[in-house]
């Protein structure tokens, strides 16, 4: 869930059927206002070379998003992480040990989101990395590049379905593999990396609705589940403060974001405002057809702000709710060409189609 990996595509089709202007250029501005794993920029940034601002609350996505568009792979990098994954556990395991009492068997509450051996091992990498970055032997860069690498490498070792709202009662067989760090990319060249801009705010804020753009695409949450739930681990892996006390059977934190598009009784209000004070030429919004806002409530929104049409993208749902009488599901994107006269049209674009 929240990932767009699958619909790239299909983004990238909406985008290029607008305007020959979009193809390959650095002087396009793309705001993704809602960057989650930061794909959606990433991908955006290295074919078409847009200068993109990346923004979302979580703290995870800020470093995830950071990595992907500010820091590029290298030899030094390569070379620390060659070392890295030669560690098992922390030397000083009374402070270096968040991860394993926290989210493992090892920890008080038995909590099953990665085996002992490879919290421990995540464990170790941390230390070593913040001890580097205190005596100056790695740089800022180079430590988020590497726990954006952490974050992205664990990921694949976790004991959930998709995202970390519950661990499986049993360790499924991708979880009990040893875990190997890889970087999260290896690009030795990232297009524009001085002008990509990565923020860690409220999409909503005039810091961001002020800048100006020249396409902004919006993913924001479809239902009542808070992301800061869904992804709580990664969050506090990034932080890693032993002052945090998680709570609970899977591990929550306190003071978590809570994001008004998420509450049923605050999105059309919240929605509203920011499609109003958004300086922007172009809005692309992701959206579920079984979300909070109904399609009807988003295209009398977006039509006041300019020419809308939506495009309907069929697909199936993922395994975890294959039960489901309803096999088949629609991502909405809708285009919303800002200042532009025009009757709301739609279509439905199929994987062939692509």
């Amino acid at each position: 869930i929240g990932s767009k990996k699958s619909l790239l595509n299909f983004i990238d089709y909406i985008l290029k059927n607008v305007n020959s202007k979009f193809e390959k250029t650095n002087n396009i501005k793309f705001l993704d206002g809602f960057a989650g794993s930061g794909i959606v920029g990433k991908y955006f940034n290295k074919k078409y070379e847009y200068n993109v601002f990346a923004n979302d609350m979580e703290d995870y996505s800020y470093i995830l998003s950071y990595a992907l568009l500010k820091v590029e792979y290298s030899e030094n990098i390569k070379n620390i992480i060659e070392e890295l994954n030669n560690l098992t556990k922390p030397i000083d395991e009374n402070n270096y040990n968040l991860i394993t009492k926290t989210y493992s068997e090892k920890g008080i509450n038995k909590r099953k989101f990665w085996t002992i051996k490879n919290s421990e091992k995540a464990d170790a990498i941390i230390e070593n990395i913040k001890t580097k970055l205190n005596n100056k032997t790695i740089t800022k860069n180079e430590y988020i590049f590497i726990m954006a690498s952490l974050l992205s490498s664990l990921d694949k070792y976790a004991n959930t379905t998709s995202v970390y709202g519950a661990y499986l009662k049993k360790y499924k067989s991708s979880s009990l593999k040893d875990f190997e760090l890889k970087p999260i990319h290896v690009d030795k060249k990232i297009k524009n990396r001085v002008k990509n801009k990565v923020s860690n705010l409220d999409v909503n804020s005039e810091i961001i609705t002020n800048d100006k753009y020249d396409i902004t695409y919006f993913d924001p949450p479809y239902n009542n589940r808070q992301y800061s739930s869904n992804y709580h681990p990664l969050n506090f892996i990034t932080k890693y403060d032993s002052t945090i006390l998680p709570y609970g059977k899977t591990g929550l934190l306190e003071n978590s974001n809570k994001s008004n598009y998420s509450i049923s009784k605050n999105v059309e209000c919240t929605f509203k405002s920011l499609i109003e004070k958004v300086n922007t030429k172009n809005i692309m919004l992701s959206y579920n057809n079984e979300g909070l806002m109904s399609s009807n409530t988003i295209k009398k929104i977006l039509e006041e702000k300019g020419k809308t049409t939506l495009y309907k993208y069929e697909y199936k749902k993922y395994k975890s709710q294959s039960k489901v009488q309803n096999q088949t599901v629609y991502e909405y994107l809708y285009l919303c060409e800002v200042g532009k006269e025009g009757q709301f049209s739609s279509m439905v674009i199929k994987h062939n189609d692509l």
